[in-house]
């Protein structure tokens, strides 16, 4: 899959302090380059309101991420407490 990413992405991964979490957000995107559909991306799960958006989990956070064709956009990483209010 080709993967892009927002400005957004990057200012909320900035704000993440623990060192585990941030390897884990490396992980999923390495992995995203390297696999060909996104369902097979660990914690991965499309929402249903909301047609080629989705999210992964990852521990207390979650990624917002879009669907476009064969690209993946990595949009928002929040705290599961305010990611549903404030993606999409």
């Amino acid at each position: 899959m080709i993967v892009k990413y927002r400005k957004s992405f990057f200012t909320d991964l900035g704000k993440i302090k623990n060192l585990k979490q941030i390897q884990e957000v490396e992980f999923i995107t390495e992995f995203a380059n390297k696999t060909k559909t996104p369902e097979k991306i660990p914690g991965f799960k499309a929402l249903r309101q909301y047609p080629g958006i989705a999210r992964i989990e990852i521990a207390p956070f979650r990624i917002g991420v879009e669907i476009i064709g064969g690209t993946i956009v990595f949009k928002r990483i929040l705290p599961r407490s305010v990611f549903y209010t404030q993606f999409p």
